[in-house]
């Protein structure tokens, strides 16, 4: 008996450079699956995912991890971020990772949270991004 489910059979989609997605559907459609092969994470079992113009079946693990450090970024509902730093912080620990200057983590940082309405909740707690802060 076969118990695979096809929930993304026949998508299509392009997320442009700089724009921002949201995904919303009823639960068990598939929105994590897509998001972990979207994020280079897992591979489809057919199709491709193409990123800047290169298709992901041809890259090492070490070029999809520098593609997830340096192109994508998710938002999600259960957001783990680090107690023990700002907001601000939070948000630039990838960059710094990718050895960005302490400078240009904090200026992306910055420009990202404005991107987001959240530029007056740079300095806050994460514990205060949620609820009656």
């Amino acid at each position: 008996m076969d118990s695979s489910v096809n929930v993304l059979d026949g998508i299509n989609f392009t997320i442009a450079e700089r724009e921002s997605v949201g995904l919303v559907s009823p639960s068990g459609t598939g929105k994590t699956t897509l998001l972990q092969i979207a994020a280079l994470l897992e591979s489809p079992t057919s199709g491709s995912v193409i990123i800047r113009g290169k298709c992901a079946d041809t890259l090492s693990n070490d070029e999809k991890a520098g593609i997830r450090l340096r192109n994508i970024g998710f938002v999600y509902q259960f957001h783990n971020l680090l107690p023990e730093f700002s907001v601000l912080e939070n948000v630039a620990i990838p960059s710094l990772i990718g050895r960005a200057s302490k400078r240009e983590a904090y200026d992306r940082a910055t420009i990202l949270l404005h991107h987001v309405g959240l530029e007056h909740r740079l300095s806050h707690s994460t514990n205060r991004l949620s609820g009656v802060a």
